[in-house]
């Protein structure tokens, strides 16, 4: 008799619905088994950033897809020293290129590998990273890989993510990539290029030279490009004659230039062949919101639209021009050139003239009513007969200096971005830090009381009436 209660029992509707509720179990066991382990095999990441952290450009794409040598990346120090966030990034890169291989540097248990990085007597600092090719090889310092701001107690915080930046320019550089030449122009009093900016370049593969015109007849053959910053006194007639004719065949030039109370009348008749006018004037700013610190004159300057200033734009970096300079759009000027304005003012603003005496920071009887740009970008297309093609000429004039020193991660992209599109190197200004800035989720009141339904009273409602349904259907089993 109780056996046959036992064969009975194997072909009740409760054996039979608990034996499918096992298979099934074992079946999504499995199938969770499987599909870890084939995702084990898949380079697969997702980037579920708000700011796309860890997502690499398409000029990275294209730089790791276009490699040709065998190329390893060090993680200076024992492992777990470098920072998480650099870590899958530089994974990324890896698993996107055969040629890439990662490994560790120890500078207290292998020095002697060390020593070989070491360069200038500095040492290898743990979370740093080495790109090597061969005999070729650049240190990127973990601090090289954050852009940092000053809080107002005086404390620096990083706040963007440049190691696509830097690493993609590594890769570049060890590759043997074109490294172009930038001169820095003196004997004009010119202020000192800032050290910071210096640096940044040096990272984006330009090499640096300094030049004196003062007894040349031509700027030199070299030169891909100059940077004008700052200069106190004019050019002579023979360097004004030299610069114009390094622009007119094919040159490459940015200027910065700050509000003097003497003019600079060579400099001027150069700035006027391609279509602008320096003001001469100081820019006040009349709309709040528009200045820092409570001072007209600590500008926070529109945007126009143009390769070198939408990415500043769309990241939202901050940007500060300390004492800018207007920068007249002329109204006559040639055909062949396009001047696009990069930075502006509002309608509220105002210009004083340098020799100005006034101190007052509102708008007085003389001052020349805005709005003005305060930077523009010159392209000069002409066809040159002898050599059979179009020259093209690139300018960047910006209406102050200091932009560099205030510590903003929009000056330095101002600058960087300004030289690669002179250059035209456009793809590496799509090669932006990323910010690190925490943006606040901000939940209105009636979604407070939706979320807080759901999660008070549909979804414990919800289980709790399918534990129901399930237990009076097990009841009748």
């Amino acid at each position: 008799m109780k056996k046959m209660n036992i064969l009975q029992s194997f072909k009740s509707r409760k054996f039979k619905y608990g034996g499918y509720a096992t298979l099934l179990t074992v079946i999504v066991i499995a199938a969770v088994i499987v599909i870890n382990l084939v995702a084990g095999l898949i380079p697969l990441r997702i980037d579920l950033t708000r700011n796309q952290l860890y997502t690499l450009s398409e000029q990275t794409y294209d730089v790791l897809k276009n490699l040709k040598d065998d190329i390893t990346i060090y993680y200076v120090g024992e492992q777990g020293s470098v920072s998480p966030a650099i870590e899958e990034i530089v994974q990324r890169y890896a698993d996107n290129s055969d040629r890439i291989r990662t490994d560790y540097i120890d500078p207290v248990r292998d020095p002697l590998t060390a020593q070989k990085y070491t360069k200038d007597g500095t040492s290898l600092s743990s979370g740093s990273i080495v790109v090597e090719n061969g005999e070729v090889f650049r240190v990127i310092d973990q601090y090289d890989m954050y852009n940092f701001t000053q809080s107002s107690s005086g404390d620096y915080q990083p706040e963007s993510l440049a190691v696509e930046q830097r690493l993609t320019s590594a890769l570049l550089f060890v590759s043997g990539a074109e490294m172009p030449v930038a001169y820095v122009l003196e004997g004009h009093s010119e202020t000192a290029l800032d050290t910071n900016a210096r640096k940044q370049m040096e990272l984006e593969n330009f090499e640096i030279k300094d030049l004196n015109l003062l007894g040349q007849d031509k700027v030199p053959e070299d030169a891909d490009l100059l940077i004008i910053n700052s200069p106190q006194k004019d050019l002579s007639k023979e360097e004004e004659e030299a610069l114009r004719t390094y622009l007119e065949n094919q040159g490459r030039a940015l200027f910065m230039m700050d509000v003097l109370l003497n003019d600079l009348p060579n400099f001027q008749a150069l700035f006027n062949t391609y279509g602008i006018q320096l003001s001469h004037a100081l820019v006040l700013e009349g709309e709040q919101g528009k200045y820092a610190g409570g001072n007209p004159l600590y500008l926070v300057p529109g945007y126009g639209d143009h390769d070198i200033i939408n990415p500043i734009k769309t990241n939202k970096m901050p940007l500060l021009i300390p004492g800018g300079q207007a920068i007249n759009i002329l109204d006559t000027k040639r055909n062949t050139l396009t001047i696009a304005p990069l930075l502006t003012t509002s309608d509220k603003a105002f210009g004083r003239k340098a020799d100005s005496q006034e101190s007052s920071l509102e708008k007085l009887a003389d001052d020349v009513p805005g709005p003005f740009n305060l930077a523009v970008a010159i392209e000069d297309s002409v066809y040159n007969l002898a050599a059979n093609e179009t020259y093209t000429t690139r300018m960047v004039v910006i209406g102050n200096s200091s932009f560099l020193s205030t510590g903003y991660e929009g000056g330095s992209n101002l600058f960087m971005n300004s030289l690669n599109w002179i250059f035209e190197r456009e793809d590496s200004i799509t090669i932006r830090p990323k910010s690190l800035a925490v943006q606040p989720l901000n939940i209105v009141e009636n979604q407070v009381r939706i979320y807080g339904a759901l999660a008070l009273i549909i979804i414990p409602a919800a289980i709790l009436i399918a534990g129901l349904v399930v237990w009076l259907r097990r009841r009748h089993l």
